[in-house]
């Protein structure tokens, strides 16, 4: 017997399931728009927006700061020694004479009572140190000796004595002294003596 619709239950069972399978159809194509629809347009979204937001900026670099005294600066270093070259004598100017940069000192007469030149400086306690090279450049003899005294106020800083062809550096402390002797002794008149770039020092 056939339904209302003059349909058997079969083709009506049939009918339905067309019907059926035919929405979930259009309904599976809708999910795969969408789904294509999210696909493209993500890629191509602006550079920089995203759910984050804006990285923080970055925190600026702080300068390295130092507390301590300044380091101190040695005066040997940066300061040049001066020439005793530079200095007037204040007694015996007579008794040196300058070759250079280097001083020579002639011997006295070699009488029992003139053996002995000197040259004195006024320092005012502006120097730490006298420095020369001591040799002699001219004696009667290869033995004869010539001796040398530097006295920093009345004292005996240096005592050396040489012979012709020998040579000997000298660094005669001066701290705070305010004059400078230097005394040379001979036995013959036909000597002398040189300092050899003398330099003077800072205090």
């Amino acid at each position: 017997m056939s339904n209302a619709e003059g349909k058997s239950p079969a083709e009506a069972a049939s009918a339905w399931m067309q019907v059926v399978f035919g929405g979930m159809g259009v309904t599976i194509a809708l999910v795969a728009l969408v789904i294509a629809y999210f696909a493209w347009v993500q890629p191509h979204s602006p550079v920089g927006e995203s759910k984050a937001g804006p990285a923080p900026p970055a925190p600026a670099a702080r300068t390295a700061t130092t507390t301590g005294p300044p380091a101190a600066v040695d005066p040997a270093v940066t300061a040049a020694p001066v020439p005793l070259v530079r200095l007037t004598p204040t007694v015996g100017a007579d008794n040196v004479r300058p070759a250079g940069d280097d001083l020579v000192i002639h011997c006295a007469t070699g009488q029992t009572s003139d053996r002995r030149r000197v040259v004195e400086y006024d320092l005012l306690g502006r120097y730490t140190a006298l420095r020369a090279e001591l040799r002699v450049s001219k004696a009667r003899d290869d033995d004869t000796p010539l001796q040398l005294k530097v006295f920093a106020d009345d004292a005996v800083a240096a005592n050396q004595v040489v012979t012709k062809g020998k040579s000997a550096p000298m660094r005669i402390p001066l701290d705070g002294k305010q004059k400078m002797r230097v005394q040379l002794t001979c036995q013959f008149p036909d000597g002398e003596i040189r300092l050899g770039n003398p330099g003077l020092d800072h205090s």
